[in-house]
């Protein structure tokens, strides 16, 4: 069965790699393509702030090789992605990839179906910390829930890492895509969140007070913020090597109905500012 959906799906699914500036590796996560010419991924997408290029990449079926690159600027990502209208934030991201290294990626077809059932068999393809070789788990729907903003949203049992953010989640008797994984729905992700919150508070506070007092020529202060540093350093590695037992995923039709929305209006928009430039 797994080894079906790998060859099924495989081709399809990309990873997204943020650069600085200078060239150094920030964060990575996953999309797939679907829908011809777009690639599907987290919302989490939005909140890399420091990126200065992004490169997506597909492999082969040894899930290593490199099969199809791209490396754009995050200012022309921007202006790929579906902009909204009617909506202040969607949760997910569509990225059109029109590319000519992209041409023969196929597309994951997906389920637009309502009929799922607790404990059904699924697959979880994504890549996960900083490695560049994409990986097949398998696993179980547990529950769903509907949050206050009206989205599904699915529960599985299977191992999710960070890095694996906008993962497709696969139904396994059909090999359509019925969810994408969630990066700050997870538990272990709001419980960092809130630690590098306090860490930060702490900082400020003591940063306020640096300079003022001294025991035998060191300044207990900076003692204090070199601690808190080294905590939150600490805090951040044990966060890209937790593994979360139970994950999130959205359901993917709020993403094909939302998808449609969206394009229906970028659609109109750029007809209108055909017209206006005409």
């Amino acid at each position: 069965m797994y080894r079906t959906i790998w060859k099924n799906c495989q081709k399809s699914v990309c990873q997204l790699t943020f650069f600085s500036v200078s060239g150094i590796k920030l964060v990575s996560i996953t999309g797939f393509k679907a829908n011809g010419e777009y690639i599907i991924t987290d919302e989490y997408i939005y909140k890399i702030y420091k990126a200065s290029e992004v490169q997506i990449r597909f492999v082969t079926e040894d899930g290593v090789s490199e099969s199809a690159m791209v490396r754009i600027s995050m200012a022309e990502l921007k202006q790929r992605m579906i902009r909204s209208l009617s909506k202040d934030k969607i949760p997910f991201a569509a990225i059109l990839a029109d590319f000519n290294e992209f041409k023969q990626i196929p597309s994951l077809k997906m389920s637009l179906s309502d009929t799922f059932e607790i404990g059904q068999p699924i697959a979880l393809l994504g890549y996960q910390l900083e490695k560049e070789s994409l990986a097949i788990k398998q696993g179980i729907i547990t529950s769903s829930m509907l949050t206050d903003n009206g989205y599904k949203y699915l529960q599985i049992d299977s191992s999710v890492k960070q890095g694996n953010s906008g993962a497709p989640v696969v139904n396994a008797e059909t090999s359509e895509v019925i969810g994408i994984i969630g990066h700050r729905l997870a538990a272990i992700t709001q419980s960092h969140k809130r630690m590098k919150q306090i860490i930060n508070k702490n900082l400020a506070i003591l940063k306020k007070s640096q300079g003022k007092f001294n025991v035998e020529e060191i300044d207990p202060i900076q003692v204090l913020i070199a601690n808190q540093n080294q905590i939150k350093h600490i805090a951040n590695e044990i966060y890209k090597s937790a593994s979360m037992r139970v994950g999130y995923a959205l359901d993917i039709k709020n993403v094909q109905e939302l998808f449609d929305e969206y394009i229906d209006v970028e659609i109109s928009r750029s007809n209108l500012e055909f017209r206006i430039d005409a």
